[in-house]
């Protein structure tokens, strides 16, 4: 048995592909304690084998919070016959100590096809009527088929984890762009800085350090070993928040204000867990800085002006993937701001 058919048996029943439907009217009336709840269809894709168990982890901590019907695919493009498998499973909460709410999940693991494949597979399996929120993992692939993406309501990425992101972020922003395109998107490396970004803000909530901002001269930003992508949208926010140009000239990044004045950018990686590291803003008299510590469930914020210190412990950033998705699903809004920063991003990828 290889590894991939053993971590299969933790999705529950295998049934044949057309019986799926047929096989969750039978799952839920086996049991009259449990009832159905769903108010999404909550897709999770991914095209890495070894993703089935983390990913069943992750849509069971996600219907902790939101009830939906999940589907799990895996797909494994390649020149083999195509082949589709099915497996039915249900994750359930305890309810007033004796009454369980359950979410269905439906997986698929599909062979040897492309993006009829998967299209087709999602589209006949949809809780009719509810919204489709889509967990693409991994690189934009030509599964990202536009017949595919123009169902989606609400598309997460996670650009962290792309091999080639100025690839991928030209991939994503053309199917943004299309009419019949309706999703909104929303980007882990992007969600995981919500806090770093907040306690960078409260540097500057005192009318001292507000006044001395105009006077900043240099940022430096780190993050953690595969997050150069976070660094590189702290910066495009600052540049977006200070309604400055980015102009890289020799791969050396710099922000020009409206004024004329320059800060200059510099982000490196460093060793540690947490995507962002610390950001610094200094001038000649005046720095301001946020730092996370390995393993802290705090980030330190330090202001220091020549006659006035302050520094603060925040909270710092959800810790996984899941409560970052589920927290976003409870305060949905349009990520306008995060389209604002692509274009300079965009710009500081071109170096690498």
């Amino acid at each position: 048995m290889t590894d991939l058919e053993s971590t299969l048996s933790i999705l529950g029943q295998e049934v044949p592909l057309g019986r799926v439907d047929k096989a969750l009217k039978e799952l839920w009336g086996a049991d009259e304690a449990r009832d159905k709840a769903s108010l999404m269809n909550f897709a999770i894709y991914s095209e890495d084998p070894a993703s089935i168990a983390t990913n069943t982890q992750l849509l069971a901590e996600i219907t902790k919070e939101h009830a939906c019907r999940g589907l799990l695919i895996l797909s494994q493009p390649g020149d083999r016959k195509p082949r589709s498998r099915a497996w039915v499973t249900a994750h359930c909460q305890i309810h007033d100590g004796r009454k369980s709410v359950c979410s269905e999940q439906v997986s698929f693991v599909l062979e040897g096809g492309g993006a009829n494949q998967v299209r087709n597979t999602v589209f006949a399996h949809l809780d009719s009527d509810l919204p489709l929120v889509f967990w693409w993992q991994g690189d934009i692939t030509d599964n990202f088929d536009e017949r595919l993406y123009n169902v989606i309501d609400l598309l997460f990425i996670d650009s962290s984890r792309w091999s080639n992101p100025a690839h991928d972020f030209e991939r994503l922003l053309q199917a943004e762009c299309e009419n019949a395109a309706r999703f909104h998107v929303y980007d882990l490396s992007w969600l995981r800085s919500h806090f770093f970004r907040t306690a960078l803000a409260t540097c500057f909530h005192d009318p001292l350090a507000l006044a001395e901002l105009p006077k900043v001269t240099n940022m430096t930003i780190t993050h953690g070993p595969g997050h150069r992508v976070a660094g590189l949208l702290l910066a495009a926010w600052v540049g977006v928040r200070l309604k400055a140009e980015m102009q890289v000239i020799d791969c050396s990044p710099t922000l020009v204000l409206p004024e004329g004045q320059t800060i200059s950018v510099h982000v490196s990686e460093v060793a540690g867990e947490a995507p962002l590291q610390s950001v610094v803003l200094s001038s000649a008299n005046a720095s301001f800085s946020v730092e996370r510590e390995c393993g802290s469930a705090y980030v330190s914020t330090r202001v220091a002006l020549p006659d006035h210190q302050r520094e603060e412990l925040l909270p710092a950033d959800l810790p996984t993937d899941a409560a970052l998705i589920a927290n976003l699903l409870s305060r949905l809004g349009r990520q306008s701001l995060y389209l604002q920063m692509v274009p300079m991003l965009r710009q500081l990828l071109k170096c690498g």
